[in-house]
């Protein structure tokens, strides 16, 4: 969908395009979630931009196309204002060229907005008739009695045919005169003074005017001025070479024919236009000192541009290169002369030098200056009274700052207005009127405040009111240098009032929309607020005293808490659909973006052109006073923007370098206060704040140190040397870069290795314990979070990291990740990251954020605390409460036990330092008895005095043997006993140890499996849990047993049965497939409890296959679970230790 233009029609033009789309290509037939996803995918970068962060939808919502429509209709259609319709469809003209049907469409358009129903074609038809351009047509339109819309088009179609069929006509003619050569009379034999004829229409030479075939030359004479025969006056060459050859401002003169015609041509590009008039008159010329020598150029008051040909450049040996240029200059009668390019070069006028531009033609012609250039240099001097002057402008030339102003004196000049609509109140019914007794005036300012009073009367902005209100409020009176300003104190009043909440844009709103911008023009909006009527009501509610009586406001007065939202959203209303337009407060930034000079000129002046048509229409007044115009670089809400990008204002930066040494603490919240506004600027701010941070901190008492003192200095060196930021590019990939230092977290995002904003804030004392893996984590969740706005959305985003494991870890499963860094990668996967590694020093921020803060610490100086620049996102507050501990099986003693074993555990103690302060580069450096977790580095962290190896604990030397013994209560094998303990558990070697401890057991030992048989084929396997179970009968220690295996986990159930009936085995059977859920198939022997029918009609009741195992063969039956039990049952028994103990942990 496009962007720029008319965003609504755009809009019902894309939804039309959309809905033939899916008809052609049969996406209609897909599930809506494909038809979501594709609409999604066919809207463009800007528009899912808009979706992604301004349309709230519900998540079936956004599964349903119709309803991701209907909400972006919503959206780009706001409300219709039937008045302000009608208004812009009366003032509907037929522009220059535009073809009769066109201008009959956007009626048709205009009208099809403004509920005229019946009434319809009659207001076209009138519309028409007073908005077509060609005037003899309109007379044509009024001649009619009684005229329909029909009729009225006809009479329009026929008149524009007719039109252009003259044009064409017209055309040719002047074609055939023009190429036509003049012939050369035929004198015949004898006959020096007979008739002459010509073969065709052509411009005579020697007469000067054209004339048909066999017309006859009239004899003449010999001319005394020249002594040639047979020609006029106007037509001698020697009369023009006269002319040709005059001096500087010397005009020679004669009478000449007053019919004689002249030719005229006209040059003109999409940039500039240059208009050269070629008569038999005089010539005006002027000698320039270029290079230090004198050439004479023509005066051409009819140019819009400096043109020199390229033989006269190379003579005068001027070696300046040429610039690339895009003019193109067309002659009147439609012949190109391409531009070889421009050049700029000084000149000497009178003495004076003079910087000019110009346009290089390959043609042999005299030097041209343009007449603005005659005008600035002096040599021309314009005299046209002001009532016959009328600026015509030619829209592709540049525009100029006197030729904006003279065009549009109305939108500078005129009263203020008001725009379309009316502004209502809406009070808080809890709420009671409040009357105010009156104030006086101060004696000196009475005729003052009466004369702007009276200003504001004629003006229609306020008017005196005799009826009863129930409100009234105090008159405040801001006297300013150039003017009085009248407002009102509604302190009571701005209690009452409810927020029409709307967006109020900030300078991060617009700067991604000027990559490419290198021009600027900035208006200010005169009197903003009063360009809002107030309905009656509103009105009445903004009485208030004076001397003179009660008056009350018309307008959207100064000082009413609910103005500006008002007017921003009646501003955003007015200019909408215009491109290169950044409105924020009552600012209007105009720019011009291209990727040369030459086409952001165009560009801005095409913009600012339509600004001040809109506001014409709308009758929006601009500030004359106020107006920065086509700038290179502009001030703009407390920062500067230029082509090169986005700098600090240079005011603020000599506010702060201004400032005192604090002598309190409110002095240093000031000053902190102040430099966190140019945050954006600076990468390590939040280092150099920090010890002016614990001046603030409750409790401690006011102290003043030298170290206080540098970091002051520091912030004031920093400002002064502050980068320029790139403009956000949205077609540009995107970097950012991320470190963490002890105390404090930076980020920079960049495009093309160009910074385009910094954040950093510090850590929280909990933060400061984090393991370096989760601090490098935490930041680049920082810089996520902070360019949320540049980075949602987007298929590909750079991460630029110095830490090594963090890398890793992240191209691992997520599971395989400690649990704090697990809710960090999980609040990353909302965006398309690619994590790679960069070495510190080429790191953008790295030096200046981390290392630099480090190595500046003194020894001495305590650790630094809580400091924000940036504050603490929630969800980043979260990872400070996620305790990898709660989640383990283990009691608080044992945790305890574990904490006090890892303290006394010397190499344990050299790998939390190690994990807390970061790896490094090389595995040489690090100590040998803790090079054996080098492997996994990148998922080791430390929580609590607890080490973690990814989500198992990893066991000091003191507690391995204990370990040991508790893997193997159960007494299952070594592989069994180390799939349980690698859950939770960890240290170096510990699947052999466990293999080792098993081996030597001597329980196992004793009931070892003494010959294996042969192994029985096995069954299908299972594709969920409890798909097929096997069960069986055994007895032990004088008790009867029922055990169920499940076939998906060799997951075991074991009941014990009071007797062996059938009925008892089905009922312990029911309670387990009540629990698990019922199995597709059961597997058992042939014993009795299995194969009568109770246990088959069991099968059939219960929908499952019971399958039984071979006659005389039970060892057939699956699972040979039994004698598994029973050996460990024996196992435990001679251990001492309780059976139950045992059985396998569930899955």
């Amino acid at each position: 969908m496009r962007m720029s233009g008319d965003i609504s029609t755009n809009w019902d033009i894309f939804r039309a395009e959309f809905e033939d789309y899916e008809l052609a290509t049969g996406l209609i037939e897909k599930p809506e979630e494909v038809r979501a996803a594709a609409l999604r995918r066919l809207m463009g970068n800007e528009c899912r931009h808009i979706y992604s962060h301004n349309i709230v939808l519900t998540e079936a919502q956004a599964k349903n196309p119709k309803a991701i429509l209907d909400a972006l209709g919503a959206y780009f259609k706001p409300a219709k204002n039937v008045i302000y319709e009608r208004y812009m469809f009366g003032c509907c003209k037929q522009e220059v060229d535009e073809p009769i049907d066109s201008f009959l469409t956007r009626l048709r358009e205009r009208a099809s907005t403004c509920d005229y129903k019946e009434l319809k074609d009659e207001m076209i038809r009138d519309r028409l008739v007073l908005g077509i351009a060609n005037e003899n047509t309109r007379r044509r339109l009024l001649r009619e009695r009684e005229l329909t819309l029909s009729q009225s088009v006809e009479i329009c179609r026929l008149a524009e045919a007719m039109e252009q069929r003259v044009k064409t006509i017209d055309s040719s003619i002047s074609d055939s005169i023009n190429i036509a050569q003049a012939q050369r009379l035929k004198r015949k034999d004898g006959e020096n003074n007979k008739e002459r004829t010509l073969r065709t229409v052509f411009w005579t030479v020697l007469w000067g005017r054209s004339h048909k075939r066999q017309r006859t030359a009239p004899r003449m004479g010999r001319r005394r001025s020249c002594g040639v025969l047979n020609h006029f006056a106007k037509v001698c060459r020697a009369r023009q070479r006269a002319y040709s050859s005059g001096r500087v401002n010397v005009v020679m003169d004669d009478a000449r024919d007053e019919q004689a015609p002249y030719s005229e041509s006209r040059l003109f590009t999409a940039k500039e236009c240059i208009d050269t008039v070629r008569c038999p008159g005089p010539r005006w010329f002027v000698n320039l000192t270029i290079n230090k020598q004198k050439q004479a150029c023509q005066l051409d008051t009819g140019a819009t541009c400096n043109v020199i040909s390229r033989i006269i450049k190379e003579k005068l040996d001027y070696e300046c290169p040429l610039q690339p240029s895009a003019t193109k200059l067309k002659l009147y009668s439609g012949a190109t002369m391409p531009s070889l390019g421009r050049f700029h070069t000084e000149c000497t006028v009178k003495g004076t030098k003079h910087k000019l531009i110009f346009e290089v033609v390959e043609a042999n012609q005299e030097p041209l200056l343009s007449g603005d250039t005659c005008q600035r240099l002096g040599l021309m001097k314009f005299t046209i009274p002001e009532e016959l002057h009328k600026l015509v402008e030619c829209p592709d030339t540049a525009l100029t700052k006197q030729q904006l102003i003279c065009s549009y004196k109305d939108v500078f000049n005129d009263p203020v207005e008001s725009v379309p609509g009316e502004v209502r109140f809406v009070l808080d019914s809890n709420v009671s009127p409040v009357q105010c007794a009156p104030r006086n005036v101060p004696v000196a300012l009475k005729a003052r405040v009466k004369e702007q009073l009276d200003k504001h009367i004629r003006e229609g902005h306020i008017t005196s009111v005799t009826e009863p209100t129930s409100w009234i409020s105090n008159m405040v009176v801001v006297a300013k240098p150039d003017k009085m300003r009248i407002c009102i104190d509604p302190k009571h009043l701005n209690q009452a009032l409810q927020r029409s909440h709307y967006h109020m844009p900030t300078l991060e709103d617009i700067l991604y929309k000027l990559p490419k911008a290198r021009l600027f023009t900035l208006v200010d909006v005169r009197d903003a607020f009063l360009h809002c009527r107030l309905d009656d009501e509103s009105s009445l509610m903004t009485t208030f005293w004076t001397p003179w009586g009660r008056m009350r406001w018309c307008k959207l007065p100064f000082g009413v808490s609910v103005a500006p939202e008002i007017y921003q959203r009646k501003q955003h209303e007015l200019l909408m659909g215009l491109r290169g337009i950044e409105p924020i407060a009552d600012d209007i930034l105009v720019v011009g973006c291209s990727d040369s000079d030459a086409e952001a000129e165009s560009d801005h002046d095409k913009n600012l052109r339509a600004l001040m048509e809109r506001c014409r229409a709308v009758k929006l007044r601009l500030s004359e006073k106020k107006l920065q115009f086509k700038l290179k670089a502009v001030h703009f809400h407390g920062h500067i923007l230029s082509a090169e990008g986005l700098r600090i204002d240079p005011e603020k930066t000599k506010a702060v370098l201004a400032m005192p040494t604090p002598q309190d603490v409110k002095a240093v919240q000031r000053l902190i206060g102040f430099v966190t506004y140019l945050a954006k600027f600076l990468p390590r701010l939040s280092d150099v704040c920090e010890p002016l941070r614990r001046l603030l901190d409750k409790g401690v008492a006011w102290h003043w140190l030298p170290k206080h003192d540098e970091a002051v200095q520091e912030i004031k060196r920093m400002i002064t040397d502050t980068p320029v930021l790139k403009y956000y590019d949205i077609d540009k990939p995107v970097t950012i870069q991320s470190d963490a230092s002890k105390n404090g977290l930076g980020c920079c995002l960049l495009q093309q290795g160009q910074p385009v904003a910094f954040a950093s804030r510090a850590l929280t004392h909990t933060e400061q314990n984090y393991a370096q893996i989760e601090k490098e984590c935490l930041s680049i969740v920082f810089a996520c979070h902070r360019f949320h706005h540049y980075l949602y959305g987007r298929e590909s985003i750079t991460a630029e990291t110095d830490h090594k494991p963090l890398v890793t870890i992240c191209k691992k499963s997520l599971l395989s990740a400690p649990k704090r860094l697990q809710s960090m990668m999980l609040q990353l996967q909302n965006y398309n990251l690619n994590v790679v590694y960069k070495p510190g020093p080429e790191m953008y921020i790295s030096d200046t954020l981390s290392r630099a803060a480090l190595h500046k610490q003194a020894p001495n100086e305590p650790a630094l605390l809580l400091q924000t620049v940036n504050t603490m996102d929630s969800s980043e507050a979260a990872f400070s409460v996620v305790d990898q501990a709660l989640h383990l099986n283990v009691t608080d003693a044992s945790l305890r036990k574990i904490v006090n074993e890892t303290k006394s555990d010397g190499t344990l103690q050299e790998l939390a330092n190690i994990v807390l302060a970061g790896w490094p580069e090389r595995k040489e450096d690090v100590w040998l008895s803790v090079r054996k977790y080098w492997p996994f580095r990148d998922e080791l962290n430390i929580q609590n005095g607890v080490l973690f190896r990814g989500q198992c604990v990893i066991i000091p030397k003191a507690l391995r043997a204990e370990m040991l013994t508790r893997i193997h209560a159960t007494h299952i094998g070594g592989e069994a006993c180390y799939r349980q303990a690698k859950e939770t558990l960890f240290w170096p070697n510990m699947r052999s140890e466990i293999k080792d401890y098993v081996t030597n057991c001597a329980a196992c030992n004793e009931y070892a499996h003494k010959q294996q048989k042969e192994t029985m084929m096995s069954h299908e396997i299972p594709v969920c849990p409890w798909q097929i179970v096997s069960m069986d009968l055994y007895a032990y220690g004088g008790k009867e047993f029922l055990i169920i295996v499940v076939h998906y986990s060799d997951y075991w159930e074991i009941d014990q049965l009071p007797d062996l009936t059938a009925d008892t085995v089905i009922t312990r059977c029911k309670v387990q497939f009540a629990r698990y859920g019922q199995p597709d198939q059961v597997i058992t022997d042939n014993g009795p409890q299995f194969a009568r029918e109770p246990f088959r009609s069991f099968a059939r009741q219960w929908g499952f296959v019971h399958v039984t195992s071979s006659p005389q063969h039970p060892q057939s039956n699956g699972k040979a679970a039994v004698k598994i039990v029973k050996s460990l049952c024996k196992r435990a028994k001679l251990d001492g230790s309780d059976p139950w103990l045992a059985r396998p942990q569930r899955d």
